[in-house]
């Protein structure tokens, strides 16, 4: 169903979905049809420019009275059965890495395209789908939900699309190391023993090896998957990197990875709210590129993730 109305320039506001904007088509941003408005400089661009008027669709956005457009059970409905389909395909390809069979991107396109798609449409309905995660998916969801993060934030970062499809692959692929784990030390809800953990931070190394063994397998994917638990301070593992020698990539999927942890509900804890996972993170000095870590704030503010 969509819905189109047409606004004045000077209504746009961050979260609307842009149809077209008409009278003004040598900016780069605006001569792209159809964009979701992500970042306050680019609502203030257009706002600015003097334009007759903005057609907005608040099927996919939010409408001129700050609210969406549309039934919000049928985004929550759609996003259940993108997980449930995600979780499939995702479920197919860790079976063939657990046969010793390969994989490559294209086993998990679908996975990328469909959860690409509703992190444009409602990211917040989405991640919340994802937030309850059972003993025997959490893996599985983590994953996909980590995936939808770093193609957000990539995305609000103005990345190149080809770089946001990768990452979010790469968050897609990033636990992979887990299939060696067994599930009562993934799940435990005491503290683990010394073999538990260092069996459980040896995941990284695993699921580098399982992926580099893949036939094309993106540098980005593979930076990810090795790096994600490292520091900025150089306290994390496996390898103890910091500052500089890390990527923005594996920054980037630091924080997405940290976040949906915290804020999931699972069989052992209760889950934090945005504002206190973020406040949690903010005060956990050295863990993130803090600069990295406010825009990301912005980019769950800016999507109205709570």
């Amino acid at each position: 169903i969509w819905m189109l109305k047409r606004i004045d320039a000077s209504q746009v506001r961050i979260g609307m979905f842009v149809e077209a904007v008409e009278g003004l088509w040598q900016d780069p941003l605006l001569s792209k049809r159809r964009f979701s408005l992500r970042r306050e400089v680019d609502a203030a661009k257009i706002r600015k420019c003097g334009t007759a008027s903005v057609v907005i669709n608040t099927s996919k956005g939010l409408d001129t009275n700050g609210l969406p457009g549309r039934d919000i059970e049928i985004d929550i409905q759609a996003a259940r059965e993108t997980v449930q389909k995600s979780v499939q395909v995702l479920d197919e390809a860790f079976a063939r890495l657990r046969n010793g069979d390969a994989i490559s991107v294209a086993h998990v396109a679908p996975v990328i395209s469909s959860v690409s798609k509703s992190m444009e449409e409602n990211p917040s309905v989405f991640l919340n789908v994802t937030r309850l995660k059972s003993k025997d998916e959490v893996t599985f969801l983590h994953s996909i939900s980590v995936s939808a993060l770093m193609i957000l934030f990539s995305r609000h970062l103005g990345l190149d699309e080809q770089t946001v499809q990768l990452l979010g692959t790469a968050g897609l692929l990033h636990d992979v190391g887990k299939l060696e784990i067994p599930l009562e030390v993934l799940n435990k809800a005491g503290p683990l023993e010394k073999d538990e953990i260092t069996l459980i931070r040896g995941h990284p190394e695993k699921g580098h090896a399982f992926l580099s063994r893949q036939e094309g397998m993106s540098e980005i994917v593979l930076d990810v998957c090795l790096n994600h638990h490292e520091r900025i301070d150089g306290k994390g593992y496996p390898h103890r990197l910091s500052g500089r020698e890390l990527s923005l990539h594996a920054r980037i999927a630091t924080i997405c990875d940290v976040y949906d942890a915290i804020t999931s509900v699972r069989s052992y804890k209760a889950a934090w709210n945005a504002s206190e996972a973020l406040k949690w993170m903010f005060g956990n000095e050295g863990h993130f590129d803090r600069r990295l870590l406010k825009k990301f704030a912005l980019c769950l503010s800016v999507a109205s993730v709570t």
